[in-house]
């Protein structure tokens, strides 16, 4: 099997969680609670690393945070051996007490942060007695969601406002900050002018899910099993930090299939419109060209700088306007054309998975 893959970045954000081996239990009492969370207290200190976001459950824990360094993998040894040690120590046992390597999701930006800091804070109400686990929120997704009801709703919230291993009290106001954890980020991150007024919006974003009934997973957005962020995001780190692709299914599998070749676009779009690409290219007023591109940039992964070399004598301006154009001046006959063609561009795109 596979080594989990690590992309370590100066100033990324990251969501870290490592699980107690074979599932078992990490923290038994208190005790173990705050020696934990003082070895978190040092990683600001020993690795220059930026706590935003954590909470411990029973056999696992969760940890927001931000590297101005590119030392994930040394910070998080130090700590999962650190606890390890302790742990044994204190139990005069030896033996493994994490499960396998601490895995790591790198994030694109402050929403994705924000998102995730939503679902790390929402942990201890996502068990089946809050009717907020897996299985009870797919439900909830198939069915478009569930009426909790008002006594319901207050045990949730009662939980989650009250459960002492977490950020959470931290940023709804609950708790004063430690030094150690650096919350202006994702208490800035739903808005507001004021502190007051963005703990306010804060509060509210993380509460809704529970109000309503269904949580939406951050993770849908993954890619590559790798980061949570756009493709092209996934491609620039795939090209700064190249990994053997061998050795990792999910990112072999997005660098095959993440987009139709363009030569199977174009030939799509004649199909589609009955004329040549050149004709297209050449012809006054023929939106053809800029209907193709729109589809290419916004369902097919590419970026508009890369698709120059196949529009020759075109530069990235007057390519930009003509998208523009494009959708300035839409049609139902535009509207067709981009519905058939986003599918043909999906439909090539997994083929190449075979």
């Amino acid at each position: 099997m596979a080594r989990p893959l690590r992309i370590l970045v100066a100033g990324g954000w990251y969501h870290v969680t490592s699980r107690g081996n074979r599932r078992q239990t990490l923290f038994h009492n208190d005790t173990d609670r705050r020696r934990f969370l003082g070895l978190v207290e040092q990683l600001p200190e020993r690795f220059r690393l930026e706590v935003h976001a954590f909470v411990l459950m029973d056999n696992h824990y969760h940890l927001v945070v931000r590297t101005p360094e590119p030392n994930l993998s040394d910070a998080m040894k130090w700590l999962n051996v650190s606890y390890s040690s302790r742990y044994n120590w204190a139990r005069k046992q030896v033996g493994h007490v994490f499960q396998g390597r601490f895995e790591a999701v790198i994030i694109e930006d402050v929403s994705g942060v924000v998102a995730v800091a939503r679902y790390v804070h929402l942990n201890p109400v996502r068990v089946g007695r809050f009717a907020l686990n897996k299985a009870q929120q797919k439900h909830a997704r198939t069915v478009g969601g569930v009426d909790p009801g008002a006594e319901l709703v207050r045990a949730r919230l009662s939980e989650l406002r009250n459960y002492q291993w977490s950020s959470w009290r931290v940023y709804s106001g609950a708790e004063k900050a430690p030094e150690w954890l650096e919350t202006s980020v994702i208490a800035a991150g739903c808005g507001g002018r004021s502190s007051t007024e963005r703990r306010q919006f804060l509060r509210e974003y993380t509460e809704a899910p529970i109000r309503h009934g269904r949580l939406d997973s951050p993770w849908t957005d993954l890619v590559a099993g790798l980061a949570l962020g756009s493709e092209n995001f996934v491609e620039q780190l795939l090209r700064k930090h190249p990994v053997d692709s061998q050795e990792q299914t999910a990112v072999r599998r997005f660098a095959r299939c993440k987009r139709a070749p363009w030569l199977e676009i174009v030939r799509a779009a004649e199909r589609l419109l009955g004329r040549t690409w050149e004709t297209m290219l050449t012809r006054r007023g023929d939106w053809g060209r800029d209907g193709t591109v729109y589809v290419a940039v916004r369902y097919g992964g590419y970026r508009l700088g890369e698709l120059l070399k196949h529009l020759p004598g075109l530069k990235y301006q007057a390519v930009a306007q003509g998208m523009g154009r494009f959708q300035r001046k839409w049609s139902k006959e535009k509207e067709r054309f981009v519905e058939k063609l986003k599918q043909k561009v999906k439909a090539t795109g997994e083929m190449s998975k075979i």
